[in-house]
């Protein structure tokens, strides 16, 4: 009997367990999040849950901004404004909305803390059709660049540090190239007093018959 042909079984399903999609999403290297069209975490990877310091019982079924809301600390805060309009257009253009990189802190969990974590994020949110092209799904997929804005941040302040220093040394460069300049002026002045000095000095103290300094106007 002829052995089947590996590809025709493959083309008719034979033997080609239909991918878990679910585990494939959970075990993806990167930082995904799926959401539903009205914004309801439906999935999530597990480096997403580590890198939001959430958990998937908490999180699955729940609207994002609930779990992820504004820093309330933070009066510049506008990540859920700016995430919220990158979703919508996804919804209303059906094509992928790259969006700049996003300061949006995070909740630490009560065994950590509590309070909000500083974080930048670069985030991605992509549509995903069904056949009639509506959308079923959104990716959101972030990267966490904290650590590059940070390092970033710590440059300008150091180039500005920098910066004054230099400035100061030019103007204690400026200071001392003036004293350099001005000092034949003082000398010349300096010797000037030294030589009226000594010019009034026999003036003032004459001397005596027997050629000793005597105060000038005392008895001879």
């Amino acid at each position: 009997m002829q052995a089947a042909n590996p590809s025709e079984s493959i083309a008719h399903g034979g033997g080609l367990a239909a991918p878990d999609y679910r585990k494939l999403i959970e075990s993806a290297p990167d930082l995904y999040l799926i959401l539903s069209p009205d914004f309801t975490i439906v999935a999530a990877s597990d480096n997403y849950l580590r890198a939001t310091m959430t958990r998937r019982q908490d999180v699955l079924g729940r609207p994002v901004f609930d779990i992820f809301p504004d820093n309330p600390h933070d009066t510049t805060a506008d990540g859920v404004h700016n995430v919220r309009a990158s979703l919508e257009r996804v919804l209303r253009n059906r094509v992928a909305d790259a969006m700049p990189v996003q300061k949006y802190d995070i909740q630490r969990p009560v065994s950590a803390g509590g309070g909000f974590e500083e974080r930048f994020w670069s985030p991605v949110n992509t549509p995903v059709l069904d056949d009639a092209g509506e959308v079923i799904n959104i990716i959101h997929r972030v990267e966490d660049v904290t650590e590059s804005i940070r390092l970033r941040q710590r440059g300008i302040e150091q180039e500005a540090a920098n910066e004054l220093l230099q400035r100061r040394a030019r103007q204690d460069e400026g200071r001392f190239r003036e004293l350099l300049e001005a000092a034949p002026d003082r000398c010349r002045r300096l010797k000037r007093r030294r030589t009226d000095a000594g010019t009034a000095a026999p003036r003032l103290f004459p001397r005596g018959s027997h050629g000793k300094l005597r105060p000038s106007g005392g008895p001879i």
